[in-house]
């Protein structure tokens, strides 16, 4: 698993899950959350899948690995509010360098680090990162400037141990969301494509 070789907790994973027959970007709408996200309507979206607020938290630190490109995050460098172009829950000195690396009307294809301090290593530094006001989205820093979810995220950035054990709890419980019986969907021979 890659959150192993990064460096992440190890957790078993159910066996015995069937693949849809459908896959579309459109069904994906709804179902993710956006990068604008605030955190009541980050705890109603996890909730329609019975995973609750620490869930959800611990979830959103896999963000620890992986990318986003520019235009997912470009509002809270250029255009936040008419009062302050630059989210003033951003780190003045990340702020900067996200301006840098993601200049107005910036490539579409160019892309930024989640983490910008370990960005190959599944680790606690994501929470970290947020108490300094380096979360690259809303969604991700409205977890630290929100009272009801700071204490969380204050717990997950001093305690590797507590939010490797809530991932995995979290993982597990995500991996029973929607899962298919019966003659519904079937056991793909290569996961990548469905079967002829």
């Amino acid at each position: 698993m890659i959150k192993t070789q990064a460096g992440g907790p190890s957790f078993n994973v159910e066996l015995g899950r069937r693949d849809g027959m459908v896959s579309q970007a459109s069904l994906v709408k709804g179902n993710l959350p956006e990068p604008d996200f605030t955190l009541s309507q980050l705890n109603a979206m996890f909730a329609k899948n019975n995973l609750n607020q620490i869930d959800m938290i611990a979830l959103s630190g896999a963000h620890t690995l992986g990318f986003s490109h520019c235009n997912r995050f470009a509002n809270r460098l250029y255009s936040f509010s008419s009062s302050s172009p630059v989210d003033p829950s951003l780190n003045a000195e990340y702020a900067q360098q996200l301006m840098n690396a993601c200049p107005r009307n910036v490539d579409p294809s160019i892309a930024i680090d989640m983490d910008p301090v370990t960005p190959r290593t599944f680790d606690n530094v994501y929470f970290q990162n947020l108490v300094s006001g380096k979360g690259l989205f809303t969604s991700d820093e409205v977890l630290f400037s929100d009272p009801a979810s700071q204490p969380t995220v204050n717990d997950f950035a001093k305690n590797s141990g507590d939010f490797n054990g809530a991932f995995a709890t979290a993982m597990r419980k995500l991996g029973r969301v929607g899962v298919k019986t019966g003659s519904q969907g079937r056991i793909r021979t290569d996961c990548t494509v469905i079967n002829s």
